[in-house]
């Protein structure tokens, strides 16, 4: 029997595994090694999080991103290329000793005091400690109105390596975040004729070193503070836009603010026409959604029925698992990392910024449980 399963072969899965070798832990890392920054998002676009914050966690603190640039000549800059954090992340892992086992989990079981954990090729694992390290792969968000039309007119914002496809087709980039203005700025310098529309006046430019300290220091402590201060931090994280991405859409790409989508529908053209709350009509060739994610541990696909219904959830936010200090669930061994714990660790946990935290606090309490037993 394994001490422990990590699903999910990110950044989060990645550093726990690190800890988990440093501390002579057996131990299985499932999933497709940095499967959502290779596979899943645009490579000729940047991290949002700056540089000197996007370092995994091992236990020595010594394998930084920086000490990455040193050994393998690279340069590092601001906004960091993703092919570089992915090469990062890869050099991390085969310095820390970290060994994947590149399967999807299709089951989650509970019996008793163990888990029981089968892979897409149909192995299985048990243990009595698991770690939900998946990253918002599995929560996508489209609005109503667009989920009943054929992916042929509307997709989301994630699933792109690049957006080639669309060389002199019309599209609306639907929203005001990041992924908005990424995908905006990444189809016009493909050809596309492409415009962005979003209920904001305008665009909500934010991000810096202070903000990013604040947000990992916010981290350590978010835990302990009373209710009325965690309130404003619950709920979708606010939609803003890093500054570096301006120079890609501000006066080039059409934008039109404070407005609304009132219907959307198929042409006899097979087109997608819209209709605006200005007034106006839009009739393009695809919809871009970048409605974001929605966190919702209903939506984990490998869960089975009696293991959710056991997952004590946060009041009043019954999407999140809801955790102990350790990132624990209600039910003994299992643990969530990343944006499943967001909600009882707070926001921090969405990001990068949370992977040291997470690292020194969920290995710690699983050798600890297991020290007790012997």
């Amino acid at each position: 029997m394994l001490d422990v399963i990590i699903i999910g072969s990110g950044p989060y899965g990645i550093s726990l595994a690190a800890h988990g070798v440093a501390n002579q832990l057996d131990y299985k890392l499932l999933g497709y090694p940095m499967d959502f920054w290779k596979n899943q998002m645009p490579q000729d676009m940047f991290i949002r999080t700056p540089h000197d914050f996007v370092s995994f966690s091992d236990a020595r603190d010594e394998l930084t991103i920086h000490q990455f640039a040193q050994e393998t000549g690279t340069e590092l800059v601001t906004p960091l290329p993703r092919p570089i954090f992915v090469k990062y992340a890869m050099w991390f892992a085969r310095k820390s000793g970290v060994e994947f086992t590149p399967e999807l989990v299709t089951s989650v079981q509970s019996h008793g005091e163990h888990y029981e954990v089968i892979t897409e090729s149909g192995q299985t694992f048990t243990t009595k400690n698991v770690i939900i390290a998946t990253g918002v792969e599995h929560y996508k968000y489209i609005p109503e109105m667009f989920k009943n039309l054929p992916s042929s007119l509307v997709s989301h914002t994630s699933g792109y390596l690049n957006f080639t496809q669309f060389s002199g087709k019309t599209v609306a980039v639907i929203g005001s975040g990041q992924s908005a203005w990424e995908a905006a700025g990444l189809l016009y310098r493909k050809g596309a004729n492409v415009e962005l529309i979003y209920r904001r006046e305008s665009a909500n430019y934010a991000g810096g070193i202070a903000d990013e300290i604040a947000l990992r220091d916010l981290g350590d402590v978010f835990y302990q503070l009373p209710i009325q201060e965690k309130e404003p931090e619950w709920g979708q994280s606010p939609e803003s836009v890093a500054h570096f991405l301006k120079p890609y859409v501000d006066g080039i790409v059409p934008v039109t603010g404070d407005t609304t989508i009132l219907k959307a529908e198929e042409t006899e053209e097979g087109k997608l026409r819209l209709h605006l709350s200005n007034g106006s009509q839009r009739e393009v060739d695809h919809v871009i959604s970048a409605s974001g994610f929605k966190i919702n541990v209903e939506k984990v696909p490998f869960f089975q029925q009696d293991l959710l219904e056991r997952i004590t959830r946060e009041q009043g936010y019954d999407q999140f698992p809801l955790l102990n200090e350790t990132f624990e669930s209600s039910v003994p061994g299992l643990y969530f990392a990343g944006p499943l714990s967001s909600h009882s660790h707070g926001p921090t946990f969405r990001f990068i910024l949370g992977l040291r935290k997470t690292a020194f606090t969920i290995i710690p309490a699983i050798l600890n449980k297991i020290i007790a037993t012997k």
